[in-house]
């Protein structure tokens, strides 16, 4: 993930077709101060897929900067194109894995009272899918498939592991990660590592909007 994803990701989650954002907002999603250039040349801002800060901030969000204003150090994004949903015209799609962390975070805001949005505290390893404003409640999307011929998918359960440990570090009341498209994933990493887990909730989220805890107590679809 790049160091301007963050904002690409916060961008998506907002579903806003238009949002202005200050400077301060920025880098506060971001964890770091922009550089000096942000703030005295426009060009910075451009809409051009060659400058990081574009291909994986706001244009890998479906996002343009409709105009920046570095007296104010305000800049207004408006989307760009068309929103994924698991639905169209009353059919349904396969989701990939930015509808299904779209999806993951109504279901999940719903579930915790709160809304959720990707959020970056200071001295936290890395930016989280799903926070709530006061950083009380934290977690993370999963969208994984197994691997055809293989019981245990070493890449997959490797990120899994990483991001438990990430969430164990760090202070929040509630800890969660949340998996969607094949439930064998995460339920074959807990038959053989959930004795690392310490505070972590495994969430299961099917495809008709079902969530089914899995971890520390397996509960029915709601």
């Amino acid at each position: 993930m790049g160091k301007y994803s963050p904002l690409g990701k916060f961008l998506r989650a907002s579903g806003r077709e238009r949002i202005e954002m200050s400077f301060k907002d920025i880098e506060r999603i971001l964890g770091f101060t922009l550089p000096h250039s942000a703030r005295v040349h426009r060009a910075w801002w451009a809409n051009h897929a060659g400058h990081i800060q574009a291909r994986d901030g706001w244009l890998a969000a479906g996002y343009r900067v409709e105009h920046v204003d570095l007296e104010r150090r305000v800049v207004c994004f408006v989307r760009s194109e068309a929103k994924n949903h698991l639905r169209k015209e009353g059919k349904r799609i396969t989701p990939d894995y930015r509808s299904f962390e779209d999806f993951a975070r109504k279901v999940m805001s719903q579930y915790f009272g709160v809304e959720l949005m990707p959020r970056k505290k200071e001295n936290w390893p890395k930016c989280f899918d799903l926070v709530s404003p006061d950083y009380k409640i934290v977690g993370d999307v999963k969208y994984f498939s197994m691997v055809r011929g293989r019981r245990r998918p070493s890449a997959k359960f490797s990120n899994i592991s990483e991001h438990v440990f990430f969430l164990e570090c760090i202070d929040a009341e509630r800890r969660f990660l949340v998996f969607g498209n094949d439930i064998r994933v995460p339920q074959e990493w807990l038959k053989h590592y959930k004795h690392v887990v310490k505070s972590v909730e495994f969430y299961f989220l099917h495809s008709d909007g079902r969530l089914e805890k899995l971890y520390p107590n397996n509960s029915h679809p709601t």
